[in-house]
């Protein structure tokens, strides 16, 4: 069974000129492109759907696993003593040359 569709387009408007001008400069006959195009923006849709859901799933459990962790990370954090971070200590220019000549003596051996 074959239908038949009207398109009207307003080539005043910038995003209907688009489509025109897309649908003349085709290869293709402009039913054939018209198709094509429809189709690939609805498995867009789709493919889009599909990783939302997934990226909805991914969430959902990332979210469940704080939920249970982040009791225990402040149970953690209550008993663990509170250490203060060191200031780095300043290396001797004459320990910082003898350990470039070390692992420069290493690379040599291979």
């Amino acid at each position: 069974m074959i239908k038949n569709l009207k398109l009207r387009l307003n080539l005043d408007v910038e995003a209907e000129k688009r489509v025109y001008d897309y649908l003349q400069n085709s290869e293709r006959s402009i039913s054939k492109e018209a198709i094509r195009s429809i189709n690939e923006y609805l498995d867009l849709i789709e493919e889009r759907k599909t990783e939302d859901s997934f990226l909805d799933r991914v969430t959902a459990t990332i979210e469940d696993s704080l939920k249970v962790l982040t009791p225990l990370l402040n149970l953690l954090t209550l008993t663990q003593p509170v250490v203060q971070p060191q200031r780095a200590v300043p290396v001797s220019e004459e320990k910082d040359n003898a350990a470039e000549e070390n692992m420069l003596e290493f690379l040599d051996n291979f």
